[in-house]
């Protein structure tokens, strides 16, 4: 046989000796086969498996497991026992063949092999094994014919029937349409869910269309007639549907429409199912939606005043519009259990509580702590509740109140008073949904009401700060004048005293001269020093763009002598150009970089470092961004420092941590700094170790409105 005529396929031989494999290997390789090769049982086991050969030709005499093993094993495993196995072997007894044979080969072949026999046996067998395939999958396709056409007449005869289960069990309106000859089968359900007896029930389709709301009719059968006659498959609509009694359910209707063989609409069949109560669930949704829309817009109404009365007015105004209650009743607790009402939006006809004082016995303790806990009161009757005390009883019977939902206004904690609603003409069932309403409003009135007590709080505070404001202003103008004049006075025959008696007097009246000299100078500089403070505010400028860099050198100008005489070394670094008051900025700049001068080390030249820093992103800083973006500007010395624990109270006014024997100065001058900050939009720290220098830290906006 030649090569082009051999039958393709994959083939494992199992023998322990290579020679055997390698002759093998080469004769069934010139026959077009591919070739695995194995030289023990476990391999053989293993390859076959993963490889899954189309024939084995297996040893028998083999290390291990045996052939006969192996062929077993194959066998038993499903993915290998449909493998055809060819023994070769120099066993020739007819016991070894026929227990060969038993373990599951298919043929067998004695050694010394014959190569035009083996390859005889192994195409008959590779053959056998192809037709096998064949006639299985054939068999299978056949049996998948069967078992598809025997589901197709099942399926079939199930529609029929189900069709039939589903119109008798189903609680919706089944019918059925007869095109050709208009007439209509329905099921029970037409009973089940309109009330009609199936024999009033009409038999065509115009018994159908008489009872659709008359404000729906036309457009449902317009509908249908266009989905019949434009061939379409399937139709649904929703409408009103009459019932026996009168009354109209909303219904969903479906229809599947089917053609004759001449594609021409023969049938259809449909069912309508009731959803009265899906309707009703969106229109509650929709109502609640609306209600939830009016109570954003109530809230509004309240949160836009902070006069206490007209935030209480409104919202029992609004709240009795909502809840279309006879009476709204806002009612406040006093401290000692008292209590009255204070807003209150009552329909006419109805008496009104407002004005009314109630004793603490209708408001009694307990009730109290409940309702400071969160509690909610809702009523539905109040002549047959049981849970109420006899004299709330009478309360609400001196008001003809019927129904009543009573909610807590807390306020920081504490019981403020409540939000209540007053049914009068009838008893009331309270929703769930008018109980959570309340509550938010009641939340939302006593934010109202902390809000107006803190704008209250906050004029209090204002006219305080104004009033702070005028007596600052007044104590600047005696001190621009009152103080001064005696003030000069004192220094003026103090001069005189020196200049004409002062070889008169003994060494004692000297000192005495110098130290009431002395004390007149510094008065005269505290003076000085809280005239700047209080017209820091008062007799600002303007602010203008200010050149930082400018300010500072004609500051070190000023200081020339001061920085000669220590000794010092200023370095001054990039400084930016801000809005600002330019003499209240020389005035900074001056206090800062004086005091580094001031508070030096003994037998240490003051070293000064004044820069500054973006504190920000550099590339966002422009003018469209006035408010987001800050210069820092330091001024860091080596002077004698301070513990960081003082920080705050060196910012003060009059605070020294040092003595005026060590240091001159007034106190004042810090405190004129962050001052001057402040009323510029920024802020003034320090950080500093004792002997290790200090560093001041001013932060300032780059851009603000101009005054």
């Amino acid at each position: 046989m030649s090569v082009a005529t051999a039958e393709p396929g994959t083939i494992l031989v199992v023998d322990d000796t290579p020679t055997n494999l390698e002759i093998l290997f080469d004769f069934l390789t010139n026959y077009g086969f591919k070739i695995l090769i194995a030289e023990d049982g476990e391999s053989a086991l293993q390859k076959a498996e993963y490889a899954a050969p189309d024939l084995i030709l297996l040893d028998i005499l083999m290390p291990g497991i045996d052939g006969f093993e192996t062929c077993s094993r194959l066998k038993a495993n499903e993915a290998t026992r449909d493998m055809p196995v060819i023994f070769m072997t120099a066993l020739s007894e007819t016991a070894d063949k026929v227990r060969g044979l038993q373990v599951g080969a298919v043929d067998y072949v004695t050694k010394p092999l014959q190569h035009e026999e083996v390859l005889a046996r192994v195409q008959t067998h590779l053959r056998l094994r192809s037709l096998t395939k064949q006639l299985q999958a054939q068999n299978v396709q056949l049996q998948q014919e069967i078992e598809q056409r025997q589901r197709h007449e099942l399926a079939l005869r199930q529609s029929e029937e189900r069709f039939q289960l589903i119109a008798r069990a189903t609680n919706d309106a089944v019918w059925d349409w007869d095109l050709v000859n208009d007439r209509v089968w329905w099921n029970e359900g037409v009973q089940t869910l309109f009330g009609y007896a199936l024999d009033e029930v009409g038999t065509n389709a115009a018994w159908w269309y008489e009872r659709i709301h008359p404000a729906d009719r036309e457009r449902v059968v317009t509908h249908i007639r266009t989905a019949i006659a434009s061939h379409e498959t399937f139709w649904i609509d929703e409408y009103r549907y009459r019932r026996a009694n009168g009354s109209y359910a909303y219904v969903i209707d479906r229809g599947y429409i089917t053609d004759n063989a001449d594609k021409q609409p023969v049938r259809m069949l449909g069912g309508m199912m009731d959803i009265s109560e899906r309707v009703r669930a969106e229109q509650e949704l929709q109502r609640q939606y609306q209600r939830s829309q009016l109570f954003a817009e109530v809230t509004l109404k309240i949160r836009q005043s902070l006069q206490l009365e007209a935030i209480l007015q409104a919202a029992a105004i609004e709240v009795q519009n909502i809840l279309q209650a006879d009476r709204v009743l806002i009612y406040h607790l006093r401290s000692d259990g008292t209590g009255s009402g204070v807003a209150e939006a009552v329909l006419p006809g109805w008496s009104a509580v407002l004005g009314q004082q109630f004793s603490a016995e209708v408001f009694p303790e307990d009730y109290r702590q409940l309702y400071c806990q969160g509690r909610i009161r809702s009523i539905a009757d109040v002549e047959r509740e049981e849970k109420i005390a006899p004299c709330l009883v009478e309360f609400v019977r001196q008001f003809q109140v019927k129904a009543k939902l009573v909610v807590p206004i807390i306020i920081r904690e504490e019981l403020w008073g409540l939000l209540i609603a007053h049914q009068c003409s009838s008893p009331r069932d309270w929703t769930d949904f008018e109980t959570e309403l309340l509550r938010q409003l009641a939340d939302q009135i006593g934010i109202a009401l902390t809000q107006a007590q803190l704008l209250e709080q906050e004029t209090r505070y204002s006219q305080e700060l104004a009033r702070s404001n005028a007596e600052l202003q007044q104590f600047a103008s005696i001190a621009s004048h009152d103080l001064q004049e005696p003030l000069r006075k004192i220094q003026a025959f103090g001069n005189r005293l020196q200049e004409k008696y002062g070889e008169a007097l003994s060494e004692q009246g000297a000192d005495y001269i110098k130290r009431m000299q002395n004390a007149a100078q510094r008065m005269q500089i505290l003076i000085d020093d809280l005239l700047v403070f209080s017209r820091i505010t008062t007799k600002a400028q303007p602010f203008v763009a200010v050149n930082l860099a400018n300010v500072a050198k004609e500051v070190l100008s000023d200081l020339e002598v001061l920085i000669q005489q220590t000794g010092a070394h200023v370095e001054l670094g990039e400084l930016p150009t801000i809005n600002a008051d330019p003499l209240q900025m020389r005035q900074l700049l001056q206090n800062l970089i004086g005091n580094a001068l001031k508070f030096h080390r003994e037998n240490e030249a003051p070293r000064v470092k004044i820069y500054s820093q973006i504190h920000g992103n550099r590339e966002q800083l422009t003018e469209n961004s006035p408010d987001t973006h800050f210069y820092q500007i330091t001024v860091e010395d080596n002077g004698i420092g301070f513990d960081q624990k003082y920080c705050d109270r060196i910012f003060q006014v009059f605070q020294r941590l040092h003595g005026r024997s060590e240091y001159e100065g007034t106190g004042i001058g810090l405190a004129i700094c962050r001052k001057i900050v402040e009323r510029h939009g920024g802020s003034i720290t320090a950080e500093s170790t004792p002997s290790q220098g200090a560093k001041f830290i001013v932060t300032l906006p780059v851009h603000q409105s101009l005054d």
